[in-house]
């Protein structure tokens, strides 16, 4: 039993806080319910059998009512003899055969048994009398219904006083039931009351043991941080057994003294590290200023780059060679556009003379061999998207598409108006693209090393720009199902971003 105990109390140690704090509320409030549950059932069942008592008393008096109003219903139809009299005759009939079927019909030795079974027997015989009685008046025949009638109030002289004496030993009888069960539910209501007592000091004491058990460590706690505030860290550590939350306090609190203590120790040791850290954080204030002069320097090398262009082409038109000046302005511009819009936002016109600035220099390399060419819309959209966006994917076809075939290289825009949005389409008649390949793009998959060392970072760089910018998946689509049919890439621009709707 002891053991049993101890498993008891080491169960209800490790229950947290809230668990024990809801069993000991639990436990006390469903003993005061079973006690007033044992009150309000043993109440209900005596006022039920007092409430019971006297139906018998109750049945016997509508019995006799019932048979008055058999009697009178006869007379009226003797004297009257008419439908309605009859039809109520009929009904007071039904409702005292009703009446005499719940009275007891089998030998008895009881008094009030065997009374009851004369009269049903009596009541009987009654009822075939004035049936004879209300026939014969329907027949006519005087004499008849007279003599049934006669006999018939006899007998309902003897059946109503015999009722009217089993009532009054019925009432004797319930009277002294009712007496007794009065005394008894005095009793029952002082035992209830005396357990309701019992219970409540039973709960008082249930509700003293439980908050005691669950306060005592709360207790301890506090005299010892009492000791810890007052500068003594040699405290005795608090017992932390169990899972609840006065043993992970506890625990916590154990782990915070011999911090403290461990910290004293190491005072000493963190104002040295303060002091190195000051050190090092000068020279990061100096490494910091070098790479903003670093920066400052990166600033003017691309003027020095565009400069440098510029004196070129001014050479070369001095010097009459203007194609190698063309050349070198259109580079010029291509490398400005390139570093301008850097993170910047374009216009689909200042993307499409990019695209011809950047065929013109590359055609200088394959000596004319591309052919550019833009169909779609007469006039171009007013449309802003991020810069650096179609120079990417003509790049892409050039040198994918387009660099190794024998036949007759051509590139072309199409810009289209399509039911969300324009449509930009950049198509080369390459060799085309593997459709895995394509569907690993759009899907945003790692790429895979290629067998031909080419990849696809400017194209996947494009998709998440586009896709980062407008705040949706289906802004590009990659069409190539014939190797020597080259490849479409189309790119959607919601209305939403456009400038101007033309």
């Amino acid at each position: 039993m002891k053991k049993l105990i101890g498993r008891c109390w080491s169960w209800f140690s490790g229950l947290p806080l809230r668990t024990k704090v809801s069993l000991a509320f639990a436990v006390s409030m469903s003993l005061v319910v079973l006690v007033n549950l044992y009150m309000y059932m043993s109440i209900n069942r005596m006022v039920d059998t007092l409430d019971t008592i006297y139906d018998s008393n109750i049945s016997l008096s509508t019995l006799s009512d019932t048979l008055d109003s058999v009697q009178d219903s006869i007379y009226e139809y003797l004297t009257a003899k008419g439908s309605d009299t009859l039809e109520g005759y009929y009904r007071n009939v039904q409702d005292y055969q009703r009446c005499i079927e719940s009275l007891n019909d089998r030998p008895s030795d009881s008094p009030m048994l065997l009374a009851e079974k004369n009269i049903r027997t009596m009541s009987q015989e009654y009822l075939a009398l004035a049936e004879e009685a209300v026939t014969a008046k329907r027949g006519r025949d005087i004499e008849q219904y007279k003599a049934s009638y006669d006999q018939a109030t006899r007998l309902y002289g003897y059946i109503a006083d015999t009722i009217e004496s089993l009532n009054d030993q019925q009432f004797r009888v319930n009277s002294e039931s009712y007496a007794l069960l009065l005394q008894s539910l005095g009793s029952v209501e002082l035992l209830s009351l005396v357990l309701l007592v019992l219970a409540i000091l039973l709960n008082f004491l249930l509700l003293l043991f439980f908050v005691g058990a669950m306060t005592r460590p709360l207790t301890l706690l506090t005299q010892r941080a009492d000791q810890v505030s007052q500068g003594n860290l040699n405290v005795e550590l608090l017992p932390a057994q169990g899972s609840d939350e006065f043993a992970v306090v506890a625990r916590a609190f154990n782990q915070m003294v011999v911090s403290l203590n461990d910290n004293i120790r190491q005072i000493k040791a963190q104002m040295e590290g303060e002091k190195r850290l000051v050190e090092e954080r000068l020279l990061m204030e100096t490494h910091l200023k070098e790479a903003e002069l670093r920066s400052l320097q990166a600033q003017i090398n691309p003027h020095f780059l565009y400069n440098t262009l510029n004196a070129g082409a001014q050479l070369a038109m001095l010097e009459g060679a203007e194609d190698t000046c063309l050349f070198i302005e259109n580079l010029a511009d291509f490398f400005r556009y390139n570093v301008k819009k850097v993170g910047e936002l374009s216009t689909l016109e200042e993307e499409l003379r990019q695209v011809e600035n950047y065929l013109y220099v590359i055609n200088v390399r394959f000596s004319g061999e591309i052919h550019f060419a833009r169909t779609g819309l007469p006039v171009v959209p007013q449309l802003t998207l991020p810069g650096l966006v179609l120079q990417p994917l003509v790049e892409n076809a050039v040198e994918h598409g387009l660099r190794e075939v024998e036949w007759e290289k051509r590139v072309s825009i199409d810009v289209a108006r399509g039911e969300e949005g324009y449509l930009i389409s950049v198509i080369d008649n390459g060799t085309g693209m593997d459709p895995a390949v394509a569907r690993r793009i759009l899907s945003g998959a790692p790429e895979e090393e290629p067998a031909d060392g080419h990849t696809s970072v400017g194209l996947r760089n494009v998709l998440a720009r586009l896709r980062l910018f407008y705040g949706r998946e289906d802004v590009m689509t990659i069409t190539s199902n014939d190797p020597e049919q080259g490849t479409t890439v189309r790119i959607c621009l919601p209305f939403e971003k456009e400038e101007d709707h033309v």
